[in-house]
């Protein structure tokens, strides 16, 4: 090797010898620099800043319920509280979450739950990976919803009427055979001209014919026609005045105060019928009295179709004892010497109806609910069979039933009709209620004072009254020739 002299240009092949002397010394020096660090512990902290530890605390509120059935009770939802929190194990990440399972009052409502740290230069700044939450098993049964005992609903009918109001027997429903014939008609005039003395024409029929079937449900029937006694407790519970407009803004029947022929006394305070009255039928009422008093009563007035069931009985009978007519069993007319007016409810038992209904034939014509319409029949066998008939659906006058005192044997057969104007009142006509089969029996009384087994044991003798002409059926009788001969203190009262 050969040296150049110094400050001489330098040969280039030379120059990694120098740097390489150089850099060894230099590279021995930094190697000792950086154990002296290592050893004094000082090199994290001089390559990254110590930082404050965090603590992390999630509060994770997850609510798990299945799917439940709108019908079945709703339980207490539960929310499972995930409380993540810092550990000083970096390993044991799962180890710092814990759940705890408590009712929540407010399921949308976060809660934040904090635990203190007792050496936080201890803790490391933790993460969860993951969580695992065990889902809510659902029932393996749905729950039996049991409703609430409910109490029996309180009638709202007064007290006092539920204890007068009359007993009732049950009709059995199916279908039977309404109306009645022309030979019938021909047959029943024959006798009210030949027997009664009467002027009967078989016009008066025309609207009961053709017959047809019918079918109705089973209803009850009150065994007798409202009282007095019975009308003027329902116009004390309903108040003063309460006769001039309180049936569907219609009176409900006349009172001295409006009419002088009238039986009922009115005080301006209270309602009252003389003694000898109490147990005959109301008569005078008009067809919205007769509505109101049924409806208050917790009943209804019966329709056509059913009032004529209850008066035919299964075998279809003409009078509801049988069909030969008997002056003995209702009240009419006839004989001629039968005195003018009402007699007490029931004084004819042995005249009753299959069912036990009694004086269905005379004593007072009774209100129905239907209207009236001549050719109602004639539709109503156009139809067929057809199920609880109620009637036209309007029309100007109701129908009426059975007829009355007033009237000879032919008005009195159970398929002749009637009518009248609704709003009007009159001496002849009265009215009974029907009623649902259900526990209907249960309540009421037959009238106070009134004993079955005595029934039609003091009808008393009559005068000698002049025959009078009938009436067509949609018109009323003619007036007594004797009624203002009549006083409210005779046993017969119209």
């Amino acid at each position: 090797m050969s040296y150049r002299p110094i400050g001489g240009r330098r040969n280039r092949s030379a120059a990694w010898q120098w740097g390489l002397i150089g850099f060894i010394p230099g590279l021995f020096c930094g190697l000792i620099i950086m154990v002296g660090v290592v050893l004094q512990g000082s090199l994290l902290e001089f390559i990254v800043p110590t930082s404050t530890p965090q603590v992390i605390t999630e509060v994770v509120n997850i609510v798990l319920s299945p799917t439940v059935d709108s019908n079945a009770p709703t339980s207490t939802p539960f929310t499972e509280v995930i409380v993540v929190t810092a550990t000083p194990d970096p390993n044991a990440v799962n180890a710092g979450a814990q759940t705890v399972q408590q009712p929540t009052t407010d399921p949308n409502t976060a809660q934040r739950v904090q635990q203190p740290t007792t050496d936080p230069a201890s803790l490391q700044p933790t993460t969860v990976d993951s969580v695992a939450v065990e889902p809510t098993i659902p029932p393996t049964t749905v729950p039996t919803f049991t409703p609430a005992p409910t109490e029996a609903p309180v009638s709202e009918v007064p007290e006092i009427l539920q204890s007068i109001r009359s007993l009732t027997v049950t009709i059995p429903g199916g279908t039977y055979t309404m109306g009645t014939s022309p030979s019938e008609v021909v047959q029943a005039v024959e006798e009210c001209t030949t027997r009664d003395a009467g002027a009967c024409l078989a016009a008066y029929g025309e609207d009961s014919y053709p017959a047809h079937p019918i079918t109705l449900n089973p209803f009850v029937m009150e065994t007798t026609e409202v009282t007095f006694n019975q009308f003027v407790t329902f116009l004390n519970v309903q108040g003063p005045n309460s006769h001039l407009n309180g049936c569907a803004g219609f009176p409900c029947i006349e009172t001295r105060n409006e009419n002088p022929d009238a039986v009922i006394t009115f005080d301006s305070a209270n309602y009252s019928i003389v003694e000898t009255l109490a147990e005959h039928p109301v008569y005078g009422v008009t067809w919205y009295g007769a509505r109101e008093y049924c409806e208050t009563i917790g009943r209804r007035l019966p329709t056509e179709a059913e009032w004529e069931r209850a008066a035919r009985g299964d075998d279809g009978r003409i009078y509801p004892w049988g069909n030969t007519w008997d002056n003995a069993l209702a009240k009419t007319n006839r004989p001629v010497d039968t005195p003018p007016g009402t007699f007490p409810v029931g004084s004819y038992p042995t005249g009753a109806s299959p069912f036990g209904v009694l004086d269905m034939a005379g004593n007072i014509a009774e209100w129905v609910s239907d209207w009236y319409g001549e050719q109602y029949y004639a539709q109503q066998a156009s139809q067929g069979n057809v199920q609880n008939p109620t009637g036209p659906i309007n029309g100007l006058q109701k129908v009426l039933r059975g007829g009355s005192w007033n009237s000879v044997p032919f008005f009195t057969r159970t398929v002749h009709r009637q009518s009248w104007d609704p709003a009007d009142s009159q001496r002849w006509i009265g009215f009974r209620c029907v009623g649902e089969p259900q526990g209907a029996n249960a309540v009421g009384s037959t009238g106070a004072g009134l004993d079955p087994q005595s029934l039609g044991a003091d009808i008393p003798d009559a005068p000698v009254e002049t025959p009078i002409p009938n009436a067509q059926p949609t018109l009323a009788p003619p007036p007594e020739s004797q009624q203002s001969g009549e006083t409210t203190e005779t046993t017969s009262a119209g």
